[in-house]
């Protein structure tokens, strides 16, 4: 799974979230990125994965609702 892409609306949120489950990526957004993938990503995709769980901040209320779905 790719990080690169910027999430500018709430339906691209909602989708990059189910896309963490459906690749066994999910996780609570307040834990440690990179003690949770340590070994599985590269710096760069720990990166990016951070941006976007802020941009999940900026765009959804309450982006852990969409983990439970």
């Amino acid at each position: 799974m790719k990080f690169n892409k910027k999430l500018t609306s709430p339906e691209k949120a909602k989708q990059f979230i189910f896309d963490l489950k459906k690749n066994n990526l999910d996780f609570h957004f307040d834990d440690d990125i990179k003690d949770i993938f340590k070994g599985r990503l590269n710096q760069l995709e720990l990166n990016q994965l951070k941006e976007r769980v802020k941009e999940l901040f900026k765009i959804l209320d309450d982006p852990f609702k969409y983990l439970v779905l």
